[in-house]
């Protein structure tokens, strides 16, 4: 662990006191590793980019600047991926509307 995140070795040994009988192999090195490990992964998570939500249409024409109808002719021929939640509800995928502003329509 970094210097500024350093636990005590009177805490640690507490906290294996209390996990004991949870965890009868645990010992003050286990615990700190593993902590180690919560803070690695917790670190690797924050740098991963995260799925952007669906666009609605509305969202969609209003980040392509185009009409509602437009929106529709554009999932019609597949220049817009539909994402169906039910038989009303329909989102378009935001890696789709990025595609197209980045490449336009063809």
């Amino acid at each position: 662990m970094n210097k500024t995140n350093e636990i005590p070795s009177g805490i640690l040994q507490a906290s294996v006191g209390l996990f004991l009988p949870y965890v009868p192999s645990i010992t003050t090195d286990n615990l700190q590793k593993a902590l180690e490990n919560i803070n690695t992964l917790n670190a690797a998570t924050e740098k991963a980019p995260r799925p952007q939500k669906p666009y609605t249409r509305k969202g969609a024409a209003e980040m392509l600047g185009v009409s509602l109808p437009t929106i529709d002719r554009y999932m019609a021929a597949g220049v817009l991926t539909r994402v169906r939640y039910s038989a009303r509800a329909v989102r378009i995928s935001a890696e789709s509307v990025h595609k197209l502003m980045a490449c336009g329509a063809e």
